[in-house]
């Protein structure tokens, strides 16, 4: 039975840019993972590619898509099947939203032991998050009209990892060692900051790393930084840029360490550990 990575991110959280730069570096040999054979259907991702190409900004996938996306892949002889299931990234909303769970993604969740989540943090809101904000700032924020207030986004990413864990009936009475989950914090080039990764995920959404230290091992988690674009594609030197020296050559992982590295396909190399 083939290794699985399940990929799963709110819609905009990067996915398209991410598999789109290393399915282009794998396909251009840039890699030292390769394809054991080439995937059934790509359309997920042919339009980024072709974006990229021609130096221009990758489009968030619409919510309305649903593709699952795998990537059959061949990691130090290992074969991996990258798995990025509802491309549009609505169900992962439904997930929390309805808390709901069909029997594609129970399936897709139990064969799979290693987790992929993709965070933006520079979108990350807080809303009403005690965590971050005291009782009278909330109270001089709120209008005369009563509202019922939202979960914040780090709360969504927690209620997302506890329906996941019960859907693979993984229970937290003992820290978990199995799946094993990477958070990727993407888009890192927005954040200008030389923080390590760990201590982004502690400014921007505390009370999750808070919940992943506490349920997970360890060494069953780790955190990671991730710009696979490296800079936005909003001017004209930017674009010539992407044009005269190719897009798979852009982009670049973030160790723990707040290490850079340009290879961007590690990051697959280093879940599979």
């Amino acid at each position: 039975m083939n290794e699985s990575i399940l990929i799963i991110g709110h819609p905009a959280s990067g996915k398209t840019t991410f598999l789109a730069q290393f399915f282009t570096r794998v396909m251009q040999r840039k890699s030292s993972i390769t394809l054991s054979k080439f995937p059934e259907n790509i359309n997920a991702i042919i339009s980024a590619q072709n974006q990229l190409a021609l130096g221009e900004e990758t489009e968030t996938t619409p919510a309305y898509e649903n593709v699952k996306l795998i990537l059959p892949i061949n990691v130090n002889g290992e074969r991996v099947d990258l798995v990025c299931p509802d491309y549009g990234g609505e169900q992962v909303n439904n997930l929390t939203s309805l808390m709901e769970i069909d029997d594609n993604w129970m399936g897709l969740v139990n064969s799979s032991n290693r987790w992929l989540l993709f965070i933006r943090p520079e979108k990350i809101t807080s809303e009403y998050d005690l965590s971050i904000s005291s009782y009278e700032e909330i109270e001089k924020t709120k209008s005369t009209t009563f509202t019922i207030p939202g979960l914040s986004d780090q709360s969504k990413f927690i209620e997302l990892l506890q329906v996941l864990l019960y859907a693979k009936n993984k229970g937290i009475k003992h820290r978990i060692v199995i799946p094993k989950l990477f958070i990727v914090l993407n888009c890192w080039d927005e954040l200008k900051t030389s923080n390590k990764p760990v201590q982004v995920l502690q400014e921007r959404a505390p009370l999750l790393r808070h919940f992943i230290e506490t349920i997970w091992e360890k060494e069953a988690f780790e955190i990671f930084g991730l710009s696979a674009q490296e800079f936005p594609l909003t001017t004209s030197e930017a674009k010539n840029k992407y044009l005269n020296e190719l897009p798979e050559n852009f982009g670049y992982i973030v160790d723990r360490e707040g290490i850079q590295d340009k290879d961007i396909t590690k990051l697959i190399t280093i879940a599979l550990r």
